[in-house]
């Protein structure tokens, strides 16, 4: 499984020790292609991906940032009822 992270930049730029991000949304996707497939839908271009260590990433896209990151899950973990299976 791979989540989808999207980012709002909007309120970086100000004064030091102002700025933040926050976190639009995490999704999960069954594939790399079809996680960069919906950023790209969502946000209207063609975007240069770059994969520095652990992650893929957009970027800074001005006022968006998309991070792909890999989610192992643990076939024994019932993750609905989070509770190990015996």
């Amino acid at each position: 499984m791979y989540n989808l992270k999207s980012e709002d930049l909007s309120h970086l730029g100000g004064p030091m020790g102002s700025e933040y991000t926050t976190i639009n949304y995490v999704k999960t996707f069954s594939t790399i292609k079809l996680a960069k497939e919906y950023a790209e839908t969502e946000y209207g271009k063609k975007i240069e991906w770059k994969k520095p260590i652990g992650v893929i990433t957009s970027g800074d896209l001005a006022f968006v940032m998309y991070t792909i990151f890999e989610t192992k899950v643990d076939e024994k973990y019932n993750l609905r009822r989070g509770v190990r299976e015996v």
